[in-house]
């Protein structure tokens, strides 16, 4: 019994021997440990600082193919006060230029403005805005989107609010206020036609029924008074709707045809002056046929507006997002070229972290010191064997994202070759940093696995750089996966040219590396 009970306790101890053990290594790496524990949290710190949950703001230019002086004025005046998420740029009425310059990056979004907008939406449609973009991010795809619906729903709470300022249509006693108006008329016109026929048998001196003609104009008269309280606000309602919508050059007919309430009352007004003297019947029938055509142009002109659906009245625009891409984006597109750069540093970087740390444990450190070798010599055969192998990586990759998951392929391959070698070249050099500067392989890992966290969060892999502040940043410009995944979405997503100004930036972050990466190794060799 004894020697089973002493066999289970040399057994846990033999096992707390190891936990000992391994404890004081860790406790013996003050570095590592402050890694651990700091690194993840100065991330998180930083990225809570530098996150801003603001709405991106939208540089605009607008496209007015009519170029009319009255749009343009409205275009002024909305377009600067709708909301500091649209930035006014510029107008112009050529739309294949505006989209170039959305091409080139120098906009965010082309809205082209609808043209004959008070006919379109006399005919029931709603006037549509075309909005251009050129993002492959579906996140903002999708804010583009909302974008769109918010200020145009703006635009149509304005219009609205101006329209119903202007009064309420009430069609059914427009329409019964012009029906009697002209039944007066037509009923005047009757009698003055039949005591024109007795006045032309009897001859001169022949006289009419002048009190009842004069009776039947002063109820004439009385009509058109209602006629214009009740029309008054309904035409006021349309102009205000014709001075929004209008395009400010009317149609020279429509004009001609357009009646106005002061015309009906100088008719009538014209008309009660001929009472005074009833035997001028030819000039009083040519008053009563011009009232009645006037009258029914009234009626047909309110008859147009007023027809108009109560939705299309409410809301008469609408947006359009289209994107200026000739290839439609998945989600998994986006992400792919993210996924090949994080992926290549990652591996790369960390193969880089560990070569001279079990260089060191091999002992092939006092090797090389005493061999005809410098560090220049160790360091740059180093860098062209990791550089190939991680170029074939890339290349099975790459074929496997293109011709296996179909992820668009737009640019041209030489220059994604060469994003490629200028991202394994930078991330060579913070992973021979990392080698240089860490005792074990334990560390360098670790410091490797700080690297990707750091990445994933600030490279612009799941947020957009305009998502973070911009002293915030320099975190971002600091990691080669930041500049690999901006010119690799471009080359491959937009089929865009090799960025010069993100491509030059990166070699030279590279080089910079490469001299720190070989002073560091230097010194290393010097100290054997």
């Amino acid at each position: 019994m004894q020697p089973l009970i002493a066999k289970r306790f040399r057994f846990f101890i033999r096992i707390s021997a190891f936990l000992l053990k391994e404890m004081l290594e860790i406790m013996r790496q003050p570095l590592l440990l402050l890694t651990l524990v700091a690194g993840p949290f100065l991330i998180l710190l930083f990225f809570g600082i530098g996150y801003r949950n603001n709405a991106r703001a939208l540089r605009t230019i607008f496209v007015i193919e009519d170029n009319d002086s009255l749009v343009t004025q409205k275009l002024d005046e909305y377009a600067k006060t709708l909301g500091p998420q649209l930035i006014f740029v510029d107008k112009t009425n050529d739309l294949a230029g505006a989209q170039e310059r959305l091409r080139q990056g120098d906009v965010d979004l082309v809205a082209q403005l609808p043209t004959d907008i008070y006919n379109t939406i006399l005919r029931n449609e709603q006037a549509v805005f075309h909005l251009y973009h050129n993002e492959v991010d579906p996140f903002q795809i999708d804010y583009i989107n909302v974008f769109g619906r918010v200020y145009i729903n703006e635009v149509n709470r304005r219009v609205l609010r101006l329209l119903t300022t202007e009064g309420q249509i009430d069609l059914s006693q427009a329409q019964d206020t012009i029906d009697a108006a002209r039944d007066s008329a037509d009923t005047l016109r009757k009698l003055l036609e039949r005591c024109a026929e007795t006045v032309s048998e009897a001859g001169r001196g022949v006289e009419c029924d002048s009190e009842t003609a004069v009776n039947y104009t002063q109820d004439l008269s009385q009509k058109i008074a209602n006629l214009n309280r009740s029309v008054e606000q309904d035409l006021k309602f349309e102009r205000a709707f014709q001075s929004e919508f209008g395009d400010g050059q009317s149609d020279p007919n429509r004009t001609k045809d357009e009646v106005t309430l002061e015309e009906i009352q100088e008719q009538l007004d014209s008309l009660e002056q001929f009472a005074d003297d009833i035997d001028k019947y030819e000039a009083q029938l040519d008053t009563l046929t011009q009232l009645d055509t006037d009258l029914a142009g009234l009626e047909d002109r309110l008859k147009d507006f007023l027809n108009i659906k109560p939705n299309i009245l409410v809301s008469p625009f609408r947006s359009e997002v289209s994107s200026i891409a000739t290839v439609q984006f998945k989600v998994n597109d986006f992400f792919a070229p993210a996924v090949i750069v994080l992926l290549l540093q990652h591996l790369i970087l960390t193969f880089a972290a560990l070569s001279m740390v079990r260089e060191r444990q091999l002992g092939s450190m006092e090797l090389f010191f005493v061999a005809p070798l410098s560090a220049l010599e160790t360091l740059i055969g180093k860098y062209v064997s990791y550089l190939i192998f991680g170029a074939i990586l890339a290349a099975i990759l790459l074929s496997l994202i293109v011709f296996g998951m179909g992820v668009p392929m737009l640019g041209n391959w030489l220059s994604i070759s060469w994003v490629i070698l200028a991202v394994l070249f930078a991330s060579l050099g913070i992973g021979f940093i990392i080698s240089l500067i860490s005792q074990t392989d334990t560390q360098a890992v670790q410091y490797a696995m700080i690297v990707l966290l750091t990445s994933v969060f600030f490279s612009g892999f799941l947020l957009g750089l305009n998502t973070l502040w911009e002293p915030v940043r320099l975190i971002s410009w600091s990691l080669p996966a930041t500049y690999g995944i901006l010119l690799l979405r471009d080359i491959m997503l937009r089929g865009v040219a090799l960025d010069l100004s993100i491509f030059v930036p990166l070699l030279a972050f590279g080089t910079g590396l490469f001299i720190l990466a070989w002073w560091l190794l230097r010194r290393s060799m010097q100290k054997i």
